[in-house]
C-alpha cells in the first residue's frame, strides 16, 4: 500500500489537544506541503509518522507499516530535516555528512560522490572541510539540508525547509526535491509558511487549523479555478488567508 494514511488520529499533552480526529492521504511520489499558523499540529503530525509519538487514537500507516511496531522500518526509509538542524558543529561539513553516510549504510565510495554532488549543488564544496561552528544559519540549514537528501530517502519529511535559505539557495532546493520526487519517486513532505515555494513544487496541500485538516486540494486544481486569482494568476495567500480569517471557502 503505497499511501501514508492519517484516519481519526488524535494526540493530546496533557489538557492540549495538538492533533483533533485528523484524516489524510499522501500518495507515493506526492510533493505534499502542512501549512496552518503555529501550533496548528503539523510538526506534531510529523513526529506521529515517524513513530516519535503514539497516537491516543486513530491508525497511522506508512507504505502499510505502523509508525509505533514497525518504527525502525519507517524511521529507515525517511529523511528528516527539523526546526534544530542537529549538527555536531565542532566537527566539519564533511565529517558529518559522513557520519550520517555510515549510519545509513551508504558505500563509502558512493557516500563520498553523493556528499560533493550535493556540496556543489548548494554551492558548499569550498566548505567541505571547514568546521561547522561560526556558519551562518542559512548554511548550517543547507549542510542540514543534504544530510536529509544524502541517501535518497524514499520519505523526506521537512520542517520549514527554506527558513534561513537565501533566494539561489531556495531555487537549488526546489530543483532538487522535484527531481527527487518524479526522477526518483520521493514522497515529500513539508510544514511551511512559504507560500509562493508551495505555489511552485507542491501537488497537494492540506491546511490544519486546531490539529485538523479542514482544506485539501491539488494546486493545479486550485490553479485551474476562477478563485482566489491575483493579477490573472492563481494566489494561495489569498486563499490561505481567507480560510485563516474565516475557517471557510467562501
Amino acid at each position: 500500500m503505497n499511501k501514508i494514511e492519517f484516519r481519526e488520529v488524535k494526540k493530546s499533552f496533557g489538557n492540549t489537544t495538538a492533533i483533533d480526529g485528523l484524516n489524510l492521504s499522501i500518495s507515493e511520489s506526492e510533493v505534499y506541503a502542512f501549512l496552518g499558523h503555529n501550533g496548528a499540529g503539523k510538526t506534531t503530525a510529523l513526529r506521529l509518522l515517524l513513530g516519535l509519538l503514539e497516537a491516543d487514537q486513530g491508525n497511522i500507516t506508512v507504505f502499510g507499516n505502523n509508525p509505533i511496531k514497525d518504527g525502525n522500518a519507517v524511521r529507515s526509509m525517511c529523511g528528516v530535516l527539523s526546526e534544530d538542524v542537529g549538527l555536531y558543529e565542532p566537527l566539519t561539513v564533511y565529517d558529518n555528512l559522513i557520519y550520517y553516510a555510515d549510519i545509513y549504510g551508504m558505500k563509502r565510495m558512493e557516500s563520498n560522490k553523493r556528499i560533493d554532488a550535493l556540496l556543489s549543488r548548494f554551492d558548499l564544496l569550498d566548505k567541505k572541510n571547514v568546521i561547522i561552528e561560526g556558519f551562518s544559519t542559512g548554511m548550517k540549514k543547507k549542510v542540514a539540508l543534504i544530510r536529509a537528501m544524502l541517501h535518497r530517502p524514499h520519505i523526506l519529511l521537512l520542517d520549514e525547509p527554506t527558513n534561513g535559505l537565501d533566494p539561489v539557495s531556495t531555487a537549488d532546493l526546489r530543483n532538487s526535491l522535484l527531481e527527487l520526487a518524479k526522477e526518483q519517486g520521493t514522497t515529500i513532505i513539508m510544514t511551511t509558511h512559504n507560500l509562493e515555494e508551495v505555489q511552485k513544487i507542491c501537488d497537494r496541500i492540506s491546511i490544519f487549523r486546531h490539529g485538523k485538516n479542514i482544506f485539501t486540494d491539488s494546486i493545479s486544481e486550485l490553479k485551474d479555478s476562477s478563485h482566489y486569482m491575483e493579477q490573472g494568476k492563481f494566489s494561495l495567500e489569498k486563499l490561505y488567508m481567507d480560510i485563516e480569517k474565516n475557517g471557510v471557502i467562501k
